[in-house]
């Protein structure tokens, strides 16, 4: 590499969005001035190139993907795998792991992509490539988070101070004419609360048939409040048509049958100068991975058993790929399904929630899922949208991560901000709630069983219909053997013909679909 011409100016690439503007960013970087730029309000990942020098730096979620390979030959980077395995010239390799973390958690864990040579830029990271020199200093955000004193006051002031939070980020990113996604769960309805105890009155729009439970609650809404409100309906041949579109943006790491986030606001055709706004990263208010009561609460008190446990048992419950099939797949993923893998990758799994349980697995959703799931999700939304998250705020994260875990179980600080807010908005239905036709202002006792599940939820989902259909199986039977270096195509082909037959192998079609259709854009070939 030549040494950088100091007279050569700054290229700047904001992916995302954020505070401060292009010009006054390039500044920054010319002066050094770097550690800022790691936490400025929004979600974006900054490129900057400077002759043969390069700077990236990611915000604390890490949700804007950015990928990259070095070795002494150079440095290759870019915002998808296939691109810096194009760049680089790379010959395609699985990573193994990676593969069965996929099939098996529906995201990657740590900073891996599915090549084992091209690593993801971590969240809240700067890196620089100075002279041929590579230099990288990440700040995880939750520990500094856990080392700074916790926010002064009650819980009940933590959880308003969260409320607060919101909504100065909400204001903040609303713009004239905000667009909405509604369904008829707790995140999207408290965005809503949000927007309207502020006087903001969005373009609602919601995915999903006639007769579906997010529908249904998302227009009883909608006409209590006369807001507008689109239906938008996604079909099979909408996802046939988008598909290699979608998994070269998610570098092959998103489920098929979640492709649905790219199509939904695609379709509702969103004003160029409208944000759109989802709600992202709101369950980190919330027990994701165990909403189980007190008996979370009384597994904190054995983490790290109830840790192991609980991730022995996950990994056990659908896999992809179930232990007779391990036969038909490549050694390196057989390997790395079978037993005594899968304990070692139940210890892993447990060792990123440092010894605690609800918290860890709070952790484990900030730190591994929101960075490797939903930040593809955000990849497709923001590629039709002004893609917007008010829980992306660092206030209401840093408030939310010290709030009590009562608050969290039963979705309790949402049931109450709403209430605070808009409380007109808890008398329409909640998913799987205990009273019919309303949202409760607090978890009843036994909220996580069957028995005070009452209100059914009906999906939006139609993929297990859609892969019973001919054209998804004309395409399996003309494209399994593209992938023959993961499974075995006549394995391909039975599973298909055990999911025309009734049996429901969505989740195994989902993984061989997502595998077909990236593989191009990886860089394995057509």
């Amino acid at each position: 590499m030549t040494p950088t011409d100091p007279a050569a100016s700054t290229s700047l690439r904001l992916i995302g969005y954020c505070s401060l503007g292009e010009a006054v960013i390039a500044a920054m970087i010319d002066r050094g001035d770097l550690d800022g730029l790691r936490d400025l309000p929004g979600e974006y990942t900054i490129v900057a190139t400077r002759g043969d020098d390069c700077t990236i730096i990611t915000s604390p979620v890490g949700a804007m993907h950015y990928f990259f390979h070095h070795t002494a030959a150079g440095f290759w980077h870019g915002d998808t795998v296939g691109a810096v395995v194009q760049q680089a010239r790379l010959p395609w390799r699985w990573d193994w792991q990676a593969l069965a973390d996929f099939s098996l958690l529906e995201n990657l864990t740590g900073n891996h992509s599915l090549h084992p040579e091209v690593k993801r830029v971590p969240p809240g990271t700067v890196l620089r490539l100075r002279g041929g020199r590579l230099e990288l200093q990440t700040r995880v955000h939750l520990d500094e988070l856990s080392a700074d004193e916790r926010p002064s006051g009650s819980d009940r002031h933590r959880a308003d101070a969260a409320i607060v939070a919101l909504n100065r980020e909400v204001a903040t990113w609303a713009g004239e004419r905000p667009y909405l996604s509604l369904s008829g769960g707790f995140d999207s309805r408290l965005i809503l609360a949000s927007m309207l105890s502020q006087g903001i009155r969005p373009h609602l729009i919601t995915m999903g048939e006639e007769g579906c439970s997010d529908v249904s609650v998302a227009r009883r809404i909608a006409a209590h409040f006369g807001l507008s409100h689109d239906l938008i309906r996604i079909d099979l041949n909408d996802f046939l048509s988008h598909a290699p579109d979608i998994a070269r943006i998610t570098s092959g790491s998103m489920m098929a049958w979640h492709w649905h986030t790219y199509l939904y606001p695609l379709k509702a055709a969103i004003p160029e100068d409208s944000t759109f706004f989802v709600g992202t990263l709101g369950e980190f208010a919330r027990s994701y991975y165990f909403d189980r009561g007190k008996v979370g609460l009384l597994a904190n008190r054995f983490a790290d058993t109830a840790l192991r446990r609980f991730w022995a048992m996950k990994l056990a419950r659908h896999p992809s790929l179930p232990p007779a099939e391990l036969q038909g797949v490549a050694a390196g993923l057989r390997q790395q399904l079978e037993p005594e893998a899968m304990a070692e990758r139940s210890q892993r799994l447990a060792g990123y929630g440092q010894h605690k349980f609800l918290q860890g697995l709070t952790r484990y959703y900030f730190e591994q899922r929101v960075p490797n799931f939903y930040a593809n999700g955000i990849r497709m939304y923001n590629a039709s949208s002004q893609w917007r998250s008010p829980f992306h705020s660092r206030d209401w994260i840093r408030q939310i991560w010290s709030l009590g875990e009562g608050w969290k179980l039963g979705s309790n600080w949402h049931r109450h901000a709403i209430g605070q807010l808009v409380p007109e908005l808890l008398n329409f239905q909640e998913e799987n709630g205990a009273a019919r036709g309303r949202m409760l202002g607090k978890a009843p006792p036994l909220y996580w069983t069957p028995l005070m599940r009452r209100t059914p939820y009906i999906s939006y989902d139609l993929s297990p219909d859609w892969y019973r259909q001919e054209p998804v199986a004309q395409l399996l039977r003309e494209r399994l053997g593209s992938i023959a270096d993961v499974i075995d195509p006549p394995l391909g082909l039975r599973i298909l013909d055990q999911h025309r037959r009734g049996e429901d192998r969505t989740r195994s079609l989902a993984f061989l679909l997502t595998l077909i259709f990236a593989r191009p854009g990886l860089g394995g070939g057509a």
